[in-house]
């Protein structure tokens, strides 16, 4: 059963699509090709506690491995989405009786950043720390897959068969390759730099639909799975952090990342803004294209405490501020398009985690983020973080895991010819991520 008359419109003549958070934490969302919000390349730790970064060098260049000749750090990260579409029920007085879900994807995709850091100031006797990161920064994969069933008359022994399958995947990711000098010219204050370079990794867009048997509930009547090509210009940004310790108990970190200017090429879908909803969309070019996309320069503050008490406690504190406004305008090398103003709003991303030892042996970790969006409320998140690790001669081992969930509303990605999109759907987004961060260090 897959009719959904009241909202529709020409398939192969508009695709919405949009992203509406990030975080080097949540692949499959739909909306990923657009906005990268809240991309946080943590480890496994910092994830436990909230998202935390004023002690993680990836988030905060002021942090170095001081103290380590040598440190090695292996993340294993595993996303995974439940996605489900459903379309409103209305009863003979227009009123909403239910919501009925046609489609349900459960995929899961996988990352393995790493790090290498060391403290040189055994031998240039200057306090200085370099370190090397790789991770995803901007993900783009997506797996979407609709089964279509056919509704056919009495008499017939199956009458839903499957007519065929709606598809739309995107694959790759942006990956962020790091260089991180940290120095500490007083005992209580650290200095840092990070160059970061952004390079695209394995991109494509692949769209289209398979069809069993002709239905009017098949976005088109033939099999059209199209693979596009999908690239990204090479570019660089720049970190900048400080750490002051005020007490022994305290530091407080203060860092700065400026705007990049990611290009991309592609002969399949560039960037829209929908009128109807005012969220960013994907329409398909005509030829091949370029669109540009500023992410904007961001501030970020925190603290990190260790508590008076009985019990080892530790508290970390992460606060980022991006100005989303000043850059809400894609400028789109096509024929049909030239310049895309979306209506972004400034962010805020607090986070906040907490370390217990018990019995001053085993780490209990927990924490949560507030992600805010660009696209206005309808879009923030609170994520529940939690963890813990182990250290055994020199080799840390940490795990922790994340939850969230999100509903917004959008139109049906794939919509029968002849037939209108004039109804919003619900769509609601559930994700589980699962990460394990192996260091060693001496």
């Amino acid at each position: 059963m897959h009719f959904k008359d009241r909202y529709k419109s020409k398939f192969l003549k508009f695709f919405p699509a949009i992203f509406l958070f990030l975080s080097a934490i949540y692949a499959q969302h739909y909306f990923s090709p657009v906005l990268p919000v809240g991309s946080l390349p943590v480890d496994a730790r910092s994830l436990a506690m909230g998202g935390t970064g004023i002690n993680n060098t990836r988030l905060q260049p002021a942090f170095g491995d001081f103290g380590y000749l040598f440190r090695i750090s292996l993340d294993l990260e595993a996303r995974a989405t439940r996605e489900t579409r459903s379309f409103p029920v209305i009863d003979m007085f227009d009123d909403v009786v239910t919501q009925n879900a046609y489609v349900v994807n459960r995929p899961v995709f996988y990352s393995v950043p790493w790090s290498i850091g060391t403290d040189i100031t055994k031998w240039l006797k200057l306090p200085v720390s370099l370190s090397v990161s790789q991770s995803p920064t901007w993900d783009f994969r997506y797996d979407y897959q609709e089964e279509v069933r056919a509704s056919l008359g009495s008499g017939v022994y199956n009458r839903d068969p499957v007519a065929g399958y709606h598809i739309f995947r995107m694959k790759g990711f942006i990956q962020s390759t790091s260089f991180n000098i940290a120095l500490r010219p007083l005992a209580k204050v650290h200095l840092g730099l990070n160059v970061e370079t952004l390079s695209g990794s394995d991109l494509s867009q692949e769209i289209g639909v398979h069809v069993l048997q002709a239905d009017d509930a098949l976005a088109a009547d033939s099999t059209t799975i199209t693979q596009y090509d999908f690239s990204v210009g090479q570019s660089s940004r720049f970190s900048y952090g400080i750490l002051f310790s005020p007490l022994k108990s305290l530091t407080l970190g203060v860092s700065m990342k400026s705007e990049v200017d990611v290009s991309f090429t592609t002969d399949g879908y560039v960037p829209i803004l929908h009128e109807r909803t005012q969220l960013p969309g994907f329409v398909l070019a005509d030829t091949v294209s370029n669109y540009s996309i500023v992410l904007p320069s961001e501030i970020g503050f925190g603290f990190s405490a260790r508590l008076r008490n009985k019990i080892k406690t530790q508290v970390n504190g992460h606060f980022i501020y991006s100005d989303w406004s000043q850059v809400d305008q894609v400028i789109v090398n096509a024929s049909s398009i030239d310049t895309v103003n979306f209506q972004y709003e400034p962010a805020w991303f607090a986070h906040i985690g907490l370390e217990q030892w018990i019995l001053n042996k085993t780490p209990f970790r927990f924490g949560f983020m507030y992600l805010g969006s660009p696209l206005g409320n309808e879009f923030e998140r609170t994520i529940i973080t939690f963890g813990t690790g182990w250290t055994y001669h020199g080799v840390t081992l940490d795990i922790a895991a994340a939850v969230d969930g999100l509903d917004y509303q959008y139109f049906d990605l794939f919509v029968p010819e002849g037939q209108d999109a004039t109804d919003l759907e619900m769509v609601k987004e559930s994700t589980l991520i699962v990460k394990a961060s192996i260091m060693y260090s001496f």
